[in-house]
């Protein structure tokens, strides 16, 4: 059970990021827009629980690094481009 819920997190989390990715391609977001960043946070954790659970260090760094950006550009003023 705990198996397919980690697996479902993952995918959501693809999911999200993909979406994020598909909205500032077709120029419906912007990369300062806050919502794809928090798209790529929520994406980035959902994915990072998933490769922290199956031990898959090298995508879960990779993730925890995603967050920090986002959340880095979530925190920083508008204007501070």
């Amino acid at each position: 059970m705990l198996d397919t819920l980690i697996q479902i997190t993952g995918i959501l989390g693809a999911i999200i990021l993909l979406y994020a990715y598909a909205m500032i391609s077709r120029g419906k977001l912007t990369y300062t827009s806050p919502v794809y960043h928090v798209c790529n946070l929520i994406g980035a954790l959902l994915v990072g629980i998933n490769t922290a659970y199956t031990a898959a260090l090298g995508a879960l760094l990779l993730n925890v690094i995603w967050m920090g950006i986002s959340i880095r550009h979530l925190l920083k003023p508008a204007d501070a481009d």
